[in-house]
Formats: structure tokens, C-alpha cells, sequence
């Protein structure tokens, strides 16, 4: 026969697995959300690079076009085809501009991320060093209700910021 007593060491047993469990699929999100924020780091490096060597290569491109006109006196056909290719060229640094940007918008979110995450996981640490379980208990309840109250005040900023946002009229 199972005792009462025995009953509840087990169920203690289990919550503290269930908890080991959460803060040890927290932490392997953390390493996806730090192994992502590397790969965004590295592909806002490259199309910033590329960016502005795509800027330069088009303006350089234009420029000598002009001026090997004036000087060897070259046709209109080449030259027009020469400047539409240093147009597209910054075109394309133009696009890459855009992917930097939108790098740079998901290293700030990610950043975000791994800060609150860590946050979080060094309160709930934190929780250990309360010597009674009604401290413990109680410090648990204002992490939660402070992780409540960040979270709602994100999605308030974020409908303002998409408010904010102006909108194209149509007449």
C-alpha cells in the first residue's frame, strides 16, 4: 500500500520535473534565439557590405561613363546603356539597404528576446535563495505578475506604433 505521505513526495517529485522540464526548454530556446541573433548579425554585416560596394560600383559606374563620353566623344547608345546599368546597380544597393534594415529590426527584436529571457531565468534562479516556501511562493507570484504586466505593455506599444504609422489616402 502506497501511503499518503508517499503519494505526495511523488507529486513533488513530479512538479519539480515538470519545472526542470520548462526552465530546460527555456534554455534551449535561448540557444535557438542566440544561434539566430548570430546568423542576423552576420547577414546585416554582409548586405550592408554589399550595400555599399553596390553604391559605390553604380556612382563610379555613372561618373566614368560621363566622363569617357566627353572625353572619347562615345555615342549616346553607349553611354545611355552604360548609365541604365549604373542605375540598376544602385537599385540593387537600394534593395540591399532594405534587407539591412530588416536585419537590423530583427537583431533588435532578438536582442530583446535574449535580454527578457535572461531576465527572467536569473529571477526564477533567484527564487532558491529564499530560505521559506512562502517567500518563495510569494516572490514567484510578483515574477509572474511582472512578466504579465511587460508583456501587456508590449502589446499596447506595438497597436500604438501600428497606429502611428501613416496611411495612404485614396480620393
Amino acid at each position: 500500500m502506497v501511503t499518503e505521505e508517499t503519494k505526495q513526495y511523488e507529486q513533488i517529485g513530479l512538479e519539480k520535473e515538470k519545472e526542470i522540464d520548462a526552465l530546460g526548454r527555456m534554455m534551449i530556446n535561448l540557444e535557438d534565439i542566440k544561434e539566430f541573433y548570430t546568423w542576423s548579425q552576420k547577414q546585416a554585416k554582409v548586405s550592408f557590405i554589399l550595400a555599399s560596394i553596390m553604391c559605390v560600383a553604380g556612382l563610379v559606374l555613372m561618373i566614368v561613363t560621363v566622363i569617357l563620353t566627353v572625353i572619347f566623344k562615345l555615342s549616346f547608345g553607349i553611354t545611355i546603356t552604360s548609365v541604365i546599368g549604373g542605375v540598376v546597380t544602385e537599385l540593387i544597393a537600394g534593395t540591399a539597404l532594405v534587407v539591412y534594415q530588416n536585419s537590423l529590426s530583427q537583431l533588435n527584436h532578438y536582442h530583446k528576446a535574449l535580454h527578457e529571457d535572461e531576465r527572467f531565468l536569473s529571477s526564477v534562479n533567484l527564487l532558491g535563495k529564499f530560505s521559506t516556501i512562502e517567500a518563495k511562493d510569494n516572490m514567484l507570484q510578483e515574477i509572474i505578475r511582472s512578466e504579465i504586466q511587460m508583456n501587456l505593455s508590449e502589446i499596447i506599444d506595438d497597436k500604438d506604433t501600428k497606429l502611428d504609422k501613416p496611411r495612404i489616402k485614396h480620393d
